[in-house]
């Protein structure tokens, strides 16, 4: 429950960037995902693979998910989240890429996003975020953000 509000302001903040500086906000979004499948999947993975057990089962909102995390995910718990990781860096890499391929990462981001909101009472504040990322399918983004890292600096008039 202490989770919920620093969520929950995150989100927030996150969807206020996504509608007022829309490609600063995916930019942000896809490092976001990739930090989180890196530092947290990836990591639990490897030192403590039983936290996605008990992330299921802790106080999920829908009883499907506590079975589904206690019957197939507590079989090979550091195997999901090493999926969990891949598919949140693919996600993240689709996002900083450009065209179509942002759409589509950005649309798996509020999939995922809502499919965890089950999860528990912290995990609320989802929709918020993905509500934000819809509004960022709106736009177009010709531009990766490799091409916006490399493209050469325009002097700055004072």
């Amino acid at each position: 429950m202490e989770q919920l509000l620093p969520w929950l302001v995150f989100c927030t903040a996150v969807s206020m960037l996504c509608l007022f500086r829309p490609n600063a906000a995916r930019i942000f979004t896809g490092i976001f995902f990739i930090i989180m499948a890196v530092g947290v999947n990836l990591v639990l993975s490897i030192s403590a693979p039983e936290q996605f057990v008990q992330l299921g089962t802790a106080a999920p909102l829908i009883p499907l998910y506590d079975w589904a995390f206690e019957h197939v995910v507590a079989r090979a718990p550091a195997l999901v989240g090493i999926l969990a990781a891949a598919g949140e860096i693919t996600i993240g890499l689709l996002i900083l890429s450009s065209g179509r391929r942002v759409k589509l990462g950005l649309l798996a981001a509020i999939v995922f996003l809502l499919v965890i909101t089950p999860l528990g009472i912290w995990t609320l504040p989802n929709p918020v975020l993905a509500a934000g990322l819809a509004w960022l399918i709106r736009k177009d983004y010709p531009i990766s953000l490799l091409q916006l890292i490399r493209a050469p600096r325009r002097p700055t008039h004072v």
